[in-house]
């Protein structure tokens, strides 16, 4: 028998083997995710004959839509099955779950960040469309500038980032997360070496969320501040994290540095049909942070 439910105290040992099973992820980032983001209620369990076959997190976000509107929304998250109960379609019954669930909650709408390309086909089969990329570039070392003396950056705290990236987003259609999920990315950066940063360029403030991928790369998971000061950014933050490889994100919608390109990035299903319509009037959508 099939039954699916959020999960219950009690049951967060089991969820996080099957964690460790479907992603191969140490036990201090799984610790850290539970610590920072999982009331038992945004967890969902679908368990066969009382055995947990698979989970997803619901995260909470809010986007910002044309007009100053607000969407509330969910953001799908760490969705695993055992792989000995592969091949049963218990994921797709759990996305299908997530449906009426939400709705009944008031949600919006509902995210997703398909961890590789090939499941942005299987997201499409339960509804979700397209909706947020981002713009990304590669870079060599050799390819940065020197980083200029009176360009600052510091470590930010998850308040602070936050405010920084609303203010620096207010333009532009894009998801938005609490201080929950701002503090458990500060701790995934920093585990890896990198971290949240403010970083000033001629007096205009921008932000950062980036980390080594290994030990010649960095990821800046997102660069926000306005597109004339990314250059001199990249080159202050290059300063702080040295690496002979730099993969750097901003939004699609903003004018990139040369050498950068579009890709598509997170995909959205809307229960709220207004909200659908002015979302649907933006050319492209913005996420960054995909917890990756």
């Amino acid at each position: 028998m099939v039954d699916i439910r959020p999960s219950r105290p009690g049951e967060i040992p089991a969820q996080k083997a099957l964690w460790k099973t479907a992603f191969g992820d140490e036990d201090r980032l799984i610790d850290w995710f539970y610590d920072c983001c999982m009331p038992e209620e945004d967890m969902l369990l679908l368990l066969e004959d009382g055995r947990l076959a698979s989970m997803l997190a619901l995260l909470p976000v809010s986007l910002s839509l044309p007009g100053g509107v607000e969407a509330a929304g969910r953001y799908v998250y760490a969705l695993a099955t055992d792989p000995s109960m592969r091949g049963k379609g218990y994921g797709r019954q759990l996305l299908h779950y997530v449906d009426g669930f939400l709705s009944s909650r008031g949600s919006d709408c509902v995210t997703v960040v398909p961890a590789e390309p090939s499941l942005h086909k299987f997201f499409a089969t339960v509804a979700f469309c397209p909706a947020f990329s981002t713009r990304k570039l590669e870079l060599l070392r050799d390819m940065v500038g020197p980083a200029r003396a009176e360009d600052g950056l510091t470590e930010a705290e998850p308040q602070e980032y936050g405010r920084l990236r609303r203010a620096l987003l207010s333009d532009t259609a894009a998801v938005h997360y609490d201080q929950r999920l701002l503090r458990f990315q500060q701790g995934m950066s920093r585990m890896n070496g990198g971290g949240l940063y403010k970083i000033t360029v001629d007096g205009v403030e921008g932000c950062a969320a980036a980390e080594y991928v290994d030990r010649h790369s960095v990821l800046c998971k997102e660069l926000l501040i306005p597109s004339q000061h990314l250059a001199r950014a990249v080159a202050r933050l290059a300063e702080r994290l040295p690496a002979d490889r730099y993969h750097v994100r901003t939004p699609a919608g903003w004018e990139g540095l040369p050498g950068s390109y579009n890709q598509a990035f997170g995909m959205v299903k809307w229960y709220d049909r207004e909200k659908r319509a002015l979302w649907e009037r933006t050319a492209h959508g913005y996420m960054g942070l995909g917890f990756d």
